[in-house]
């Protein structure tokens, strides 16, 4: 049996949140799983607000000559006259971060939010402060470290209702395919039981909600990557395999890069398509 502690952290969670629920996009069939982006309508707002904001200081970072340098000068030098010294080191912390982290995505909006950031300070229902440790933080250790328990709790149940009966001597260890989701399953037990765990674990979306558990894991609460696993090359790759199988239903991994496109196997032109169909489900033109 697993015992959470109801801490004051979890008392601060704007009302909406269920812990428990499974993810909202999960297929039937699915038992495994942690609801991360269950948004209330606040948390929408306040994503609105911060992504407004970063969207107007990466256009006025671009607007200079070395938009890093200039960024770096605002937060990290106090000598510069650009420093935010009416800023938190918190705050300054995780403008820094998010503004760094879009300029080297192109602008990307960040999927991060945090209520102690100064871009909130108008807005007095929302705000917590200018520290980290004041208020509600998504996606934390602490909530990750909550989830990590309902995830186990609930794989354990699986088996259980399956007949899986694993010792403490049995040592498994998963694999996701971050494209497909397909996992694998090692470890020191027969082929039978692996095969089955295999099975359970891949039916509906089990193994997409654990892997994107683990990708959250190798995330701190803005968002920023701190684990060898995964890097921005990475993270960048992962983002956009999604993006265009999920529009056109190809996987660029298998297209040729050539003439600024990527071609298909059958010689779709996939940035054309991409465009295509994104214009179609947008309402408006992509460049």
């Amino acid at each position: 049996m697993v015992v959470i502690n109801n801490s004051d952290y979890y008392s601060k969670i704007p009302a909406g949140r269920d812990f428990n629920n499974l993810p909202a996009d999960s297929s039937a069939g699915t038992t495994v799983g942690y609801q991360y982006d269950g948004f209330t309508e606040e948390d929408r707002f306040v994503q609105k607000v911060l992504r407004e904001h970063y969207d107007k200081m990466y256009r006025e970072n671009m607007s200079h000559s070395d938009p890093m340098a200039y960024v770096r000068s605002k937060y990290c030098d106090v000598t510069s006259p650009n420093f935010c010294s009416y800023m938190t080191a918190d705050q300054r912390s995780i403008a820094y971060r998010t503004e760094k982290r879009m300029l080297q995505t192109g602008g990307k909006p960040v999927g991060g939010f945090a209520r102690y950031d100064y871009a909130l300070k108008d807005y007095k229902d929302l705000y917590t402060g200018g520290s980290r440790s004041t208020g509600y933080s998504r996606n934390t250790d602490k909530e990750k470290q909550y989830a990590r328990s309902v995830i186990n709790q609930q794989i354990s149940e699986l088996f259980s209702s399956h007949g899986i009966s694993l010792s403490k001597q049995i040592d498994l260890k998963f694999s996701v395919n971050p494209y497909t989701y397909q996992l694998n399953v090692s470890g020191n037990t027969d082929k039978d039981t692996l095969s089955l765990i295999e099975k359970l674990l891949n039916e509906g979306d089990n193994a997409k909600n654990i892997w994107t558990h683990a990708w959250l894991c190798m995330h701190d609460a803005d968002n920023e990557i701190v684990n060898l696993q995964a890097n921005t090359i990475k993270a960048n790759q992962y983002s956009l395999w999604h993006e265009v199988y999920n529009t056109t239903g190809y996987d660029i991994r298998n297209a040729a890069y050539r003439n600024g496109t990527f071609i298909a196997e059958d010689g779709t032109d996939l940035l054309a398509l991409f465009k295509e169909k994104a214009k179609n489900g947008a309402g408006y033109e992509l460049y």
